[in-house]
């Protein structure tokens, strides 16, 4: 195939041209402008009325941001770091953040005329509509971890999601310049949440010394018809100085208990010695938002003080494979219920028992639970699990033949509705007793934000505008400033690509070789810009 290519296109153009005109050659010439980046969705009339992307009127190449961009080692993150290399030099989250923002700004845009190279442009636009990739096409429990992979790319860092120092991070990337950042993307009325538990052990014990300060990145999105417009970012840092002040300041109180004056005199008194250790956690065990179970400074320190990483007990085969066969009985008793439920359904029609059922029943094909002489509690619990199930098909074959809504009261069983849903509620109710840790979760709200302040350096980065209006006008600007030449080699390019994609697959060949033809004058014409060379080293955005 890629020979019959290679005629085609020798073929349609001057034989005696310097170069040898191969589709190898042409894809070659292309990626030298346009990198190796992802190719942008066909260019519609459809999604250039919706212009909600960048790639939408100007067509760009398309970045694809996931999770791997946080992984530097990842060949996503290598392919896209040549990108990345646009954003500012300057360490700083906020300077990378107003480097973005400023081609995001009409008034800017308007200036970044002579002087810088439209490959910078390019690539920022590629950046942008990456970040709007990031927040609106992917749902919302996945959208967080994709934006952390997006801001570790534009700050040179890195996702962090293994255990660090004996325990999980609280941290969800670090920059290139080394600074631990927890990110949050929220609505506006959402309040921060955390582990007061894990905030503790990261800024003290974790790794042995802790972790002096933590950066809180916050990102509050507002939305128009379901597509993110503007982001407002925040930052403040709690370190081992102002953490205590920080609870206090934002209602969090209840958290430190008792010992808060006490325990903010120690901790500003830090030192990584084993009596120090011990006499926090002498104070943690007073401290009601401080786990004493999972918490490291009961779980990692020593009698003596020392710190020490346990290492993860080696599983038992013998506990696996008991815990598997405990799943497998389960599984038994779950298709036993199921059987009971269909003999009920039909009990309806011939008036069977569930007793007279259990005795037409092979014992020795019954779960071990089941048989005669098994503990009597346990096999109690599970015939009377299988004979609710009974009722329940007994009880919806005979309203179903009644074609009634009316809950049946006292049919064959009696008022089994009423005393199953209690019994269902009472389960529930008893399975959240113990559930989570909720007295070790701390929340700060927008306006705890403005509270912690004079401790925290809280700072307003600014709003990043993506809406639809602000979108459309810098379009036009950057239309403007890209030129007409690279417009149409950037056109011709992504509509090359596309039409070799429809030729190889489309089912009907008269259509393929339509998209043949086209592809080879539009290859024409990506050559012929090529040899213009309009994204020289010379040229002005």
């Amino acid at each position: 195939m890629s020979t019959d290519w290679d005629k085609l296109i020798t073929e349609h153009y001057d034989e005696g041209r310097e170069e040898k005109l191969t589709l190898d050659f042409l894809m070659e010439s292309v990626r030298e402008v346009l990198g190796e980046a992802q190719p942008a969705q066909p260019l519609t009339e459809e999604s250039v009325e919706s212009g909600k992307r960048f790639s939408f009127s100007i067509p760009i190449p398309r970045l694809v941001p996931t999770e791997a961009w946080g992984d530097p080692s990842s060949q996503s993150r290598k392919d896209i770091n040549r990108i990345f290399a646009s954003i500012t030099r300057q360490p700083s989250i906020k300077a990378r953040i107003d480097h973005v923002n400023s081609f995001l700004d009409p008034e800017q845009a308007v200036k970044k005329a002579p002087g810088g190279k439209v490959n910078t442009v390019l690539n920022m636009l590629q950046i942008i509509e990456a970040l709007q990739a990031s927040l609106n096409d992917y749902n919302e429990s996945s959208a967080g971890f994709v934006f952390e992979g997006f801001m570790a790319a534009l700050t040179g860092g890195r996702q962090e999601a293994g255990r660090v120092g004996g325990t999980l991070p609280i941290e969800d990337f670090i920059t290139g310049d080394n600074e631990n950042v927890s990110l949050k993307l929220l609505s506006p009325n959402t309040p921060i949440h955390g582990s007061f538990t894990n905030l503790i052990d990261y800024l003290f014990i974790r790794g042995e010394t802790g972790v002096p300060s933590i950066k809180y990145l916050i990102a509050f999105k507002n939305s128009e018809e379901d597509t993110v417009a503007e982001l407002a970012l925040w930052d403040f840092e709690i370190n081992r100085d102002n953490v205590v002040d920080i609870m206090l300041l934002s209602n969090n109180g209840g958290r430190l208990g008792p010992v808060a004056e006490k325990l903010k005199q120690h901790m500003q008194s830090f030192a990584d010695t084993p009596e120090w250790k011990l006499r926090m956690a002498e104070l943690l065990q007073h401290a009601p938002g401080y786990n004493n179970k999972r918490g490291m400074f009961f779980k990692n320190v020593t009698d003596g003080g020392e710190f020490e990483i346990r290492a993860d007990a080696v599983p038992d085969p013998n506990i696996k494979r008991n815990q598997f066969n405990l799943m497998l009985k389960a599984g038994e008793l779950n298709k036993l219920k199921g059987l009971a439920k269909r003999e009920g359904a039909l009990a309806a029609e011939n008036g069977t028992s569930f007793e007279e059922w259990m005795e037409e029943l092979d014992l020795d094909a019954l779960p071990p639970k089941l048989k005669s002489g098994a503990a009597g509690a346990k096999r109690t619990k599970a015939l009377s699990d299988i004979e609710n199930s009974f009722r329940r098909g007994y009880q919806q074959a005979v309203a179903k033949a009644e074609q009634s809504d009316e809950i049946v009261t006292e049919s064959y069983f009696g008022s089994f509705h009423e005393d199953e849903k209690r019994h269902l509620q009472e389960e529930l109710l008893s399975e959240a007793k113990g559930a989570g840790d909720a007295k070790s979760q701390f929340s700060i709200s927008r306006g705890d934000m403005s509270k912690i302040e004079p401790v925290a350096n809280t700072q307003f980065y600014g709003t990043i505008n993506l809406g639809q209006g602000n979108i459309d006008a810098l379009t036009k600007i950057y239309v403007e400033k890209i030129g007409a030449d690279l417009m149409a080699l950037l056109e011709n390019t992504k509509n090359f690509a596309d039409n070799i994609g429809r030729y190889f697959s489309a089912d009907d060949r008269s259509v393929a070789v339509q998209n043949k033809n086209q592809a080879i004058a539009q290859g024409g014409q990506i050559i012929s810009s090529l040899v213009a060379d309009p994204a020289s080293p010379d040229s002005a955005e």
